[in-house]
């Protein structure tokens, strides 16, 4: 059985206390121009499917909207695209359009980019993943699968940035393994969602789908929200009973998440 642990330091989620510390020095660089906009495009989390505190908005998008309009000292125009279930194709033909024209004559602009998860989804936890756990061959064609969901990415956010422009902020999270949550998956189904996240060396998978978000990311000058690691250490109470979305108290971290993203700079 594949053995995936986690490679990523987990930035303490306490830390969003230091944003007040910092948001003045970002509003000074970032609220020089005049209306700002922020876009959200991805799947069922920025959606905020099975969100259950409603108090704050559905989802982390509502509430980082609001709090860029804090950070940057005036309202910030803040319009969701993200469709429950999107894959990553959808996200660059269907959603990325409507995004960048709601960006056009908008300074600062902001963009969160989430997906792939559903393009990996209905394979890993399939009839055919039993036989491919152990199997390179099988394993290798999740590496194939991925390598087209990472030229789609690429795609997405190298038009995101040329929309923006360099002193744009995009911001791009990383995916969960929810099947870890207790119940919700054998141990071999959690390890295989592991190695499809987050790679596994020394096998014909040595990249995950997050590796290759934090590719992109490097690429296009973008911030990386880190979900993984986070989620599993508190799995359990990140994940809702539908061992697939966030719950509201997962909305709430990726929210917090983000705000770290965001303030650690351009």
């Amino acid at each position: 059985m594949l053995d995936i642990q986690p490679r990523r330091f987990m930035m303490p989620v306490a830390a969003v206390v230091l944003s007040l510390c910092l948001a003045s020095s970002v509003a000074t660089r970032l609220s020089a121009q005049s209306s700002p906009a922020y876009v959200a495009v991805g799947d069922s989390i920025e959606f905020g499917l099975s969100d259950d505190i409603a108090a704050d908005g559905m989802g982390y998008v509502p509430p980082f909207g609001g709090f860029l309009s804090t950070v940057l000292g005036q309202a910030v125009a803040v319009q969701n695209f993200g469709v429950p279930f999107a894959r990553a194709r959808d996200i660059l033909h269907t959603q990325l359009p409507g995004a960048l024209a709601a960006l056009e004559g908008h300074q600062p602009a902001i963009v969160s980019w989430g997906g792939g998860g559903n393009d990996l989804g209905a394979i890993a936890t399939g009839p055919q993943a039993a036989a491919c756990r152990q199997s390179q061959s099988c394993l290798a064609r999740f590496d194939a699968l991925l390598h087209e969901v990472e030229l789609t990415i690429d795609h997405t956010i190298g038009r995101v940035r040329d929309a923006v422009g360099p002193n744009g902020r995009i911001l791009m999270r990383t995916q969960y393994n929810a099947l870890q949550r207790t119940g919700c998956a054998t141990a071999d189904v959690v390890a295989l969602a592991n190695a499809t996240l987050e790679g596994a060396p020394g096998t014909t998978l040595e990249r995950g789908l997050n590796d290759r978000i934090h590719s992109v990311a490097d690429k296009y000058h973008a911030k990386v929200v880190d979900l993984f690691v986070p989620f599993f250490f508190n799995v359990d109470l990140l994940v809702s009973a539908d061992c697939a979305h966030p719950s509201g108290v997962g909305y709430q971290a990726i929210f917090a998440l983000s705000q770290i993203a965001f303030l650690s700079g351009p």
